[in-house]
Parts: structure tokens; sequence; C-alpha cells
């Protein structure tokens, strides 16, 4: 069977019986885009490519264990969020407040639930960004590219501080539906979500 026709779960399947084949043909699917997603948030890509390794190393390391409920694609992005997210902590560029929220973060980080709670907390966001006036939408697109605030202003024809202005005025928006559909879980979901706007 040709490779480009096997589907995600078949190539798990493989993968959990120690085939070899099937890893590289993950790995060559998935590389690209995740490196992607990983370069965007790190604006780093020597960073982004070791992030991305670690992951698919990780995956042959615990392939006869792996459970993935839902589309495998969803699995890797999220997981890319992770461990995004696990570098800026260790690197000590978030927000010193947020060290906490942060912890809980990293002890979530090999659960299956935390990353069906990622794909969740993404699906709260794309719905609440969309509601926002055009401005607060842009800004809150390129600071989720990990744009400074100077590239931002520079873009949009802002001053520094009213773009400023405008992340927190997305931060308290967003607290608000956070707050409200996952009061549960809201005080990690900000996290997240700080340490990407206020980086």
């Amino acid at each position: 069977m040709p490779r480009e026709s096997l589907s995600d779960e078949e190539l798990l399947t493989r993968l959990q019986r120690g085939e070899h084949n099937a890893f590289d043909i993950l790995f060559d699917r998935y590389w690209q885009p995740l490196y992607q997603t990983a370069r965007a948030r790190l604006n780093d890509s020597d960073m982004a490519q070791d992030i991305v390794q670690e992951i698919f190393i990780k995956i042959w390391q615990r392939r006869s264990e792996l459970q993935i409920k839902g589309p495998l694609e969803n699995y890797l992005r999220s997981a890319v969020r992770l461990n995004v997210i696990n570098h800026y902590r260790s690197a000590k560029v978030t927000i010193v407040q947020l060290d906490d929220a942060l912890e809980r973060i990293n002890l979530l980080e090999d659960s299956i639930e935390s990353l069906t709670d990622y794909l969740e907390l993404e699906k709260t966001l794309q719905l609440t960004v969309e509601l926002m006036p055009e401005m607060l939408k842009k800004v809150y697109q390129l600071r989720s590219e990990n744009r400074s605030v100077k590239a931002i202003a520079g873009e949009l024809g802002l001053a520094d501080q009213t773009v400023k202005n405008y992340i927190g005025e997305v931060s308290r928006r967003l607290r608000v539906t956070i707050a409200e559909k996952h009061p549960e879980k809201h005080l990690t979901y900000m996290a997240l979500i700080l340490a990407m706007l206020h980086k």
C-alpha cells in the first residue's frame, strides 16, 4: 500500500508494533506543519526544530503505550504548544506571577486529558476572538505569532502603548469568557494566554 494512502490510525497501529517504516512516514507527514507551529511561537528556528524532534523521539520511545484519542494531528500540535510553553517557563521569560499556574501545566504534559483540554481551550479562544473588534483581533493574532509589541505597532500603524492597551483589553475579554466557560480550569488556561500575550 502506498505510504500516502495509509491512515494515521493504521500508522499508529504499525508504530505500536515497532515498525520503523511507520515512524518514518509519520515523521515525513507531520514534521513540516509541526515545525511551522513551533517556529511561529518561538521566533527561533533551531529551538523549534529541537522541540519537534523531541516530540517525535518521545512518540517512538512510548510507542507501545500510546493511546491517542481524536485526530493525530491535533494531538501533535497540542504537544508542540505544551512544549513551547514549557520552554518559555524554563527560560524564565514568563511573568513571575504565573509560575504557580505554569507549574500545573508542566505536570499535565504527559496526560492525554491535558491535550483534550488544550483543544477545548483553543476552540473557546477562536470563538471569543472572532467576536472582537477587528483591531483587537489583529493584535491577538499577531501576538500569538510571537510578534513583539514594537513590530505589531509598526505593522498596524499604532503607538506602542496603544498596542499594549489592546493586549490588555484582549486579556480582559478572554479572562471573562474563560472564567465563565471553564471555571474549574480558568487559572491554568489564563496562565497559558497571559504567557503568550505578555511575554
